[in-house]
């Protein structure tokens, strides 16, 4: 991909590529990702940041007038700095006005030449774009290929639909039959999905039309859409797993047939955690699920609300308050919202609710909810990403609820009556352990906001932000002032599978009852530890047989060390561990952790030899070093560990002045990225060895400082790779904003 190629990266200070979320109303969204991807500062606006250094930026799928209008007030007009803006677009009359109707500015993009397109089939195939057919499966596929005339997502889509069925000349025969003579337009290519809809099991039609009520190229959570999923009832027990395990075959399913794609941050290596829906896809499925009255739209282009039952009601950018009186409520099982709530929608007349996703919405108020407890079979209440403060005591009320999602909201306490909703099974809240747990303690030390102690600050941002309770903090650095305390009596949840962030305070009883969940998946807590906290804790933890992930955090780690009875240890199947707070040296039972897949950790000042029994864990294929996680000034990972790893991630280390990598070691990774190390040296000192990961896809090194000499060394490095990966350098997030 040209995007990727080095010898264009290295003309450029930065990069950026923007998908335009689809309806846009403002530009804000699209600036926000520039900004992010950038490395812009806050005070600073994109679009002068742009005109004063040299950038590439892709602005994909660009769909009307009204949207490049709005676009491009955050994107430079053309500077000394010689910043380049490509943007894509299905429409010619679009592409001519982003190219100010300079024609030699619009390129039109060709298909694919016949070995992409064989390489992109055999990709979809059989997952290897270099596979071999047999001279009569070559014949069949050379007149599929024939027939999809080079187009990218017809050929996908084939691919994907020939995956799941038997690979031979006959079958192949016969869908080719089925496909006409050539497919060169959008209608022939929906004829290829819709084929590819009617070859779905019954169980997966509903879940892949459920999809539809997701806007173009929205970033779907997995975890949302699986909950989503079973509170719909979409997805029925089986006897030998999970509803979640079953969800997430379904969900792989439909990336295998190409009916969604992974998002674009999803690595092969790795569980896909989001997807979206091509736009092609998106029509067809929407159309499909308006003619079966399955969902309505209510958006700006709707002017009459609709007549009869509706089973989904989804509102966009909906302004006309006064049509929501006409609306017939009384069958609709899930109501999502994207944008603003309009005024009294969520009422009483809801009475089949089973699906309640507020999430991200705006100008949402606490009395909003005001009638949240007379929808009697709601089973999923999404309220992440809100500005909800309290919420209403008739929430005990939801007996059949089964999904409370309150994370990222300025919720302090949980109703005491909490405790009588038995069905519950997934009690989210906190706020993501990495990136702005991680990023926050960097910004107040280098605002010099700190009393000296970085654990100060650790304990503070812990207590204050990520704990969920209200402080007073004792130092300034805290920028947050909500918390969730976790409900006393607890353990009377017992169909909980997933808990957390949730803060245990000192005296109380939740540490020790913790043990009673034993259904619990996911654990993560905040903890102010005193010693019988920290042994109660430890306790219940290691009673938890079916506990795959566990987070936690606290000023001080040190009560981790003291469990060495086994009757006090995490269970031996972990496969997801994140630990922030100041640690020392690993606990002694974390060898026996053979399942260990994933470790985060935060502010642990690690040593040498901590590293080293990590790299003994057969099976990690992740590892996240932040924020003074390590303690010494030589990162070194020895000969033959690490043996599964893919994912490297280094950050925040200021102390760290060399990284060393020896023979044999991180034999598999696939991806390295090491940021905000400004004391490495600037020479091959500074990262040595990278020559002998072979499998590297992709390498970063950004704000880092100025490492001109490192650069390029490590160039001439990956130079001599079979498959040469990926170098990113991030110049322009080396503090030029």
């Amino acid at each position: 991909m040209l995007y990727n190629d080095m010898a264009l990266i290295d003309g450029f200070d930065g990069r950026a590529w923007v998908t335009v979320p689809h309806q846009l109303e403002s530009a804000d969204e699209v600036e926000r990702r520039l900004r992010k991807q950038l490395g812009v500062a806050r005070d600073r606006s994109v679009r002068a940041w742009l005109e004063e250094n040299r950038c590439l930026v892709v602005v994909d799928d660009v769909s009307s007038h009204e949207e490049w209008e709005l676009i491009s007030r955050c994107l430079p007009a053309n500077g000394p700095t010689g910043s380049r803006v490509v943007v894509t677009t299905r429409r010619d009359d679009v592409a001519r006005q982003c190219a100010g109707d300079v024609r030699e500015n619009v390129y039109e993009l060709k298909p694919l030449e016949d070995e992409e397109a064989r390489k992109l089939f055999c990709q979809k195939v059989y997952k290897d774009a270099g596979y071999k057919l047999m001279d009569d499966m070559m014949e069949q596929a050379s007149r599929i290929l024939e027939r999809c005339r080079g187009l990218p997502l017809a050929i996908a889509t084939i691919g994907g639909l020939l995956a799941n069925r038997p690979k031979t000349s006959r079958e192949w025969m016969d869908l080719r039959k089925h496909l006409g003579s050539e497919l060169e337009s959008d209608r022939d290519i929906k004829r290829v999905i819709t084929s590819s809809y009617d070859g779905l099991p019954y169980h997966l039609k509903c879940c892949f039309l459920y999809l539809s009520i997701f806007p173009e190229n929205h970033e779907i959570r997995l975890t949302r859409l699986l909950r989503r999923w079973i509170a719909e009832g979409y997805i029925t027990k089986p006897r030998d797993m999970s509803v979640e395990e079953l969800g997430r075959r379904y969900y792989n399913e439909l990336i295998s047939r190409s009916m969604i794609q992974p998002s674009e941050n999803a690595r092969a290596s790795m569980a896909v955690e989001r997807c979206r829906v091509h736009g092609v896809v998106l029509q067809i499925i929407l159309s499909q699920s308006i003619e079966e009255n399955q969902l309505f739209i209510m958006d700006k282009h709707c002017n009459e609300a609709p007549q009869g039952n509706i089973r989904h009601l989804v509102v966009t950018r909906w302004k006309k308050n006064e049509k929501m009186a006409s609306l017939n409520l009384s069958q609709v099982r899930s109501l999502t919202i994207f944008g603003r709530c309009p005024v009294s929608l969520i009422s009483s007349k809801l009475h089949f609710l089973r699906v309640l996703d507020l999430e991200d919405t705006l100008e949402l108020e606490n009395d909003d909810l005001k009638h949240i407890g007379e929808l009697h079979h709601l089973r999923y209440l999404g309220l992440r990403k809100t500005n909800i403060s309290r919420l209403p005591s008739s929430l005990e009320n939801l007996r059949f609820l089964e999904t409370l999602d309150v994370q990222d909201t300025k919720v302090t306490q949980l109703p005491v009556g909490i405790t009588k909703l038995e069905k519950l099974c997934h009690l989210v809240g906190g706020v993501n352990f990495a990136k702005d747990l991680a990023g926050k303690t960097r910004k107040n030390k280098e605002a010099g906001k700190c009393n000296g102690d970085p654990f100060e600050t650790l304990a503070d941002l812990v207590t204050g932000c990520y704990g969920y309770k209200q402080v007073e903090p004792s130092c300034s650095c805290c920028t947050c002032e909500f918390s969730v305390t976790a409900p006393e009596r607890i353990e009377k949840l017992r169909n909980l599978q997933v808990l957390g962030v949730v803060h245990i305070a000192r005296g109380s009883k939740v540490a020790k009852n913790l043990g009673e969940l034993t259904s619990l998946r996911r654990l993560g807590v905040d903890v102010d530890a005193t010693e019988e906290v920290g042994k109660d804790l430890c306790s219940s933890i290691s009673r938890l047989v079916h506990l795959e992930r566990l987070e936690v955090r606290s000023r001080s780690l040190e009560f981790l060390k003291e469990a060495k009875k086994a009757e006090e240890m995490p269970p031996k199947h972990l496969l997801s561990l994140r630990l922030c707070g100041r640690l020392g040296n690993l606990p002694g039972w974390m060898d026996r952790l053979k399942d260990l897949a994933k470790v985060k950790l935060i502010q642990t000042q690690l040593k040498q030899v901590d590293v080293e029994v990590m790299g003994k864990l057969r099976n990690l294929t992740l590892l996240a070093l932040w924020e003074e996680s390590f303690a010494e000034k030589m990162l070194c990972f020895g000969e033959g560990t690490f043996p599964k790893l893919k994912l490297l991630y280094i950050e925040g280390m200021e102390n760290i002045e060399s990284i060393q990598i020896k023979d044999g070691a991180l034999a598999v990774l696939e991806k390295l990225e090491v940021k905000k190390c400004v004391n490495l040296d600037d020479s091959k000192e500074g990262l040595s060895l990278v020559l002998v990961l072979q499998n590297l896809n992709e390498l970063v090194l950004t704000s880092c400082g100025d490492k001109p000499k490192l650069e390029k060394e490590l160039q001439k490095q990956i130079s001599g790779f079979k498959k040469r990966p990926k170098f990113i350098t991030g110049k322009s997030i080396v503090s030029r904003s």
